[in-house]
């Protein structure tokens, strides 16, 4: 009885556990996809000026090239190299900032995958473990009727051997005695 009694008490707590469990991840659900959606909307920006940078480089490149060669000959047109220079630099500068944000918001929604993952194993253990234990519970109800009734059928066999020739028909673990007589049990007591 204490196991059967030890067994409900597990039961209740891990449904308990599974409750806060289950909250804890409802609530951080919509926060962790807050999350998400903005370094995702983050990544697709930086993605985006990233794409735009590397297609405002190309034609700096080629101009960088061609006034090389006609800064050999020219001072004015080696200022106006060293002014196109800088912008290319700045550029690359900026392109290295947004690849830093970039890898900054994929680690970020990484880090929320994985806690959304850690959640969702620890609700199915614990559906599992109170799955195990009800199975438990109920092979344990099975087997304490199965002992009451064996125990039942011996004491009508002893009351019989004790009293020969008496009829013990209508006795059996769904009747009982009221003012000496034996008649059906109510359930609803």
């Amino acid at each position: 009885m204490q196991t059967l009694q030890a067994l409900k008490r597990e039961v209740a707590s891990l449904k308990e556990e599974k409750l806060k469990l289950e909250d804890v991840y409802q609530t951080s659900l919509p926060e962790n996809r807050k999350v998400e959606e903005a370094a995702t909307l983050r990544l697709r920006e930086a993605d985006q000026k990233h794409a735009d940078l590397l297609g405002s480089m190309a034609p700096l490149q080629a101009e960088v090239a061609a006034l090389r060669e006609v800064a050999k000959s020219s001072k004015a047109l080696g200022v106006k190299l060293n002014e196109v220079e800088g912008e290319l630099v700045a550029k690359i500068e900026t392109l290295r900032l947004l690849q830093a944000e970039h890898d900054k918001s994929q680690a970020e929604v990484n880090k929320v995958q994985v806690e959304k993952e850690f959640l969702e194993k620890q609700l199915a253990t614990k559906d599992s473990k109170i799955e195990e234990l009800e199975k438990a519970n109920r092979d344990l109800l099975g087997d304490m009727a199965d002992t009451f009734d064996e125990g039942f059928k011996e004491a009508l066999a002893q009351a019989s051997c004790e009293n020969p020739g008496i009829n013990t028909s209508k006795c059996d673990p769904g009747n009982h005695i009221v003012d000496g007589r034996v008649v059906p049990l109510d359930l609803g007591e």
